[in-house]
């Protein structure tokens, strides 16, 4: 049986005689079966935990939705208000084309390359991976008395960008755990329970707008600067049988409140987002020296048994992760 180096401090025989914590076992520290580096790992663990917050995969679906029908959802989205009570008065050849009419101005405003629809769209794809995807970049102190693990960043590689958020500073973000750690031969490694939280809407958001402006010039109040003045006067003019649909004022009320809910929804559905649960439970992983004097430089082949809760509920899973010195 492999003896194990326990490091985890030792218990003093009284408070004002406390003992050193013990070091590794002495048959570790070969190329075989290295012990940790006295320095920091660099800790990267690939993280797929899907929110499950209706909220957020409503107003992500919306922005979807608009960028199919942008006349539909802003009509719809406008329900009960005055502007569409009084939409709904004109003649019903007109309303059936209201919808049509509105999309071919909405496709005439460029934001970059992209329709606004078009970009409502690469919005929402983004917002979906962001929401589902991240890579946790961390730093890892190993010693014969135990481990500390703390959060840095959230890199987010959304439609194939780098998006690096940094954790920290906001209440919900618990990023620093100190924990046990167990060394073994062939360089097994076992670390402890680990407890943090992160304000995950907040971070997402950032993410989000940051890839917006890599994207299109401008953080998403690109979606709700368009010009709805002029798309409400090109509508207004279009006539069926005589009669023209007029209520500039009406339509460009309800392209302006439209656009901006549908930025507003995704925003207020994200921010009270938290990971209040992100636990790593248990660590498994094996060191690896790569240049032959004792001493790991690499973690590889791990895997963190976690539990996280979006306020949706307990979630199980397992995690890789991998480390270099």
């Amino acid at each position: 049986m492999h003896r194990l180096a326990l490091v985890t401090l030792l218990a003093a025989g009284c408070a004002t005689d406390a003992q050193e914590p013990e070091g590794y076992a002495a048959d570790l520290g070969t190329p075989e079966s290295p012990v940790p580096s006295t320095g920091t790992y660099r800790v990267t663990t690939r993280i797929a935990i899907p929110l499950g917050v209706p909220g957020v995969a409503d107003a992500i679906g919306e922005l979807r939705a608009f960028s199919q029908h942008g006349g539909r959802v802003l009509l719809a989205r406008s329900a009960g208000t005055p502007a569409k009570l009084a939409l709904d008065t004109l003649p019903s050849s007109l309303r059936a084309s209201l919808e049509g009419w509105i999309d071919l101005e909405l496709d005439k405003v460029k934001i970059q390359a992209l329709t606004v629809r078009q970009t409502a769209a690469q919005v929402a794809t983004i917002a979906d991976s962001v929401t589902g995807e991240f890579t946790l970049e961390s730093s890892l102190t190993i010693t014969p008395a135990g481990a500390t693990h703390s959060l840095r960043d959230l890199n987010f590689t959304p439609a194939n960008l780098d998006v690096i958020i940094p954790v920290g500073g906001l209440n919900a973000d618990t990023i620093k755990q100190n924990t046990t750690a167990t060394v073994a031969a062939a360089g097994a490694l076992a670390l402890g329970d680990q407890k943090f939280g992160l304000a995950f809407g907040n971070h997402a958001w950032q993410a989000i707008n940051l890839a917006s402006v890599k994207l299109h010039g401008g953080d998403l109040s690109v979606l709700e600067s368009i010009n709805c003045e002029a798309i409400a006067q090109k509508v207004a003019a279009r006539c069926s049988s005589g009669t023209c649909v007029g209520h500039i004022a009406e339509l460009a009320t309800i392209c302006q409140q439209g656009m901006s809910s549908l930025v507003g929804d995704l925003r207020d559905e994200l921010a009270p987002v938290e990971l209040g649960t992100f636990r790593f439970v248990h660590g498994a992983a094996r060191l690896v020296d790569t240049s032959g004097d004792g001493v790991a430089d690499k973690i590889v082949d791990g895997l963190w048994q976690t539990e996280t809760d979006a306020g949706m509920g307990l979630r199980t899973g397992s995690i890789a992760f991998s480390a270099l010195e």
